[in-house]
């Protein structure tokens, strides 16, 4: 499995644990729409090549973040990569396989 997934499948178990701790549910599933926006990421081209280590390596350092202090302002930043991966992974050009 390429580096980049790795990577994702990391973050996606690192924020899922995290969010087994969140209180709030409004947290719980803004959680939970991250982990399925990763997920659908994951299988892309983009992810599937060295291109998207940088950006899967930011998702799982954003969500060890998480998990360290599980804070709205610590998933606003993951909501923040995830954005930023799925407008430079569906930019037009990119292989999706």
């Amino acid at each position: 499995m390429p580096r980049a997934q790795e990577l994702l499948d990391q973050a996606i178990a690192t924020v899922e644990a995290a969010s087994q701790e969140l209180r709030d549910e409004r947290l719980v599933a803004r959680a939970a729409a991250a982990v399925g926006e990763l997920r659908a990421q994951r299988d892309k081209f983009f992810f599937k090549s060295l291109v998207g280590v940088p950006l899967a390596n930011k998702a799982k350092v954003t969500a060890d973040s998480l998990m360290n202090g599980r804070t709205a302002s610590n998933l606003e930043a993951l909501e923040a990569i995830v954005a930023e991966i799925k407008s430079k992974a569906d930019a037009p050009g990119t292989v999706l396989t």
